[in-house]
């Protein structure tokens, strides 16, 4: 049985907007996106080249930015989908394990790898879902020029990392964790 300041530790105040990092890593959920954009992007990253090399055989031309502005098309595309909900309303939620699925990715284990652990270890500190991904954003910026992952590659996971902020922005809607709803029919 939880005496009273355990039960006080579990409940949030209502505005109170941050990740929990025990309630992140506890959910099924998360680990299930993280595998998802882990997978989604190591297939793009992998196949979309050999496969527009294929179709657009032009010997001598590089497809480079080509392969770039498609697979960049598909990673936004895929955050999209991720981030809306639809419920009773549209809601957008912080897909915080996905974009560092992605990362996996996109910036190689490495940068990946460190800028998880740098962004919990700061997670005490930041408010929102969408100051912890504009901070896990400059993280990655950081270590990708440090650790020399690929400038357009760091970019775009930067940009990856604080496009839900964006679209927030844009729809003047708060990132909010997703709460699942139970209704009520009484008959």
């Amino acid at each position: 049985m939880l005496n009273r300041d355990e039960e006080v530790k579990r409940h949030r105040q209502p505005s109170d907007h941050s990740l929990w990092i025990g309630e992140e890593f506890g959910r099924f959920r998360n680990w299930v996106d993280l595998t998802r954009g882990f997978a989604g992007a190591s297939a793009v990253v992998l196949f979309l080249a050999p496969i527009l090399n294929e179709l657009i055989a032009v010997q001598g031309a590089s497809n480079n930015k080509l392969i770039f502005i498609l697979s960049a098309g598909i990673f936004f595309a895929a955050i999209t989908i991720q981030m809306i909900r639809i419920e009773e309303r549209m809601s957008l939620t912080p897909p915080v394990f996905f974009i560092f699925g992605l990362a996996f990715a996109i910036v190689g284990p490495d940068v990946a790898l460190l800028a998880f652990i740098a962004i919990w270890a700061i997670n005490v500190a930041l408010p929102n879902p969408s100051v912890f991904l504009t901070a896990y954003a400059t993280i990655v910026v950081a270590l990708g020029v440090m650790l020399k992952s690929g400038n357009l590659n760091t970019i775009l996971m930067a940009g990856l990392a604080v496009f839900p902020p964006f679209v927030a922005i844009l729809f003047r809607r708060r990132l909010a964790r997703f709460k699942k709803r139970r209704k009520i029919v009484v008959r």
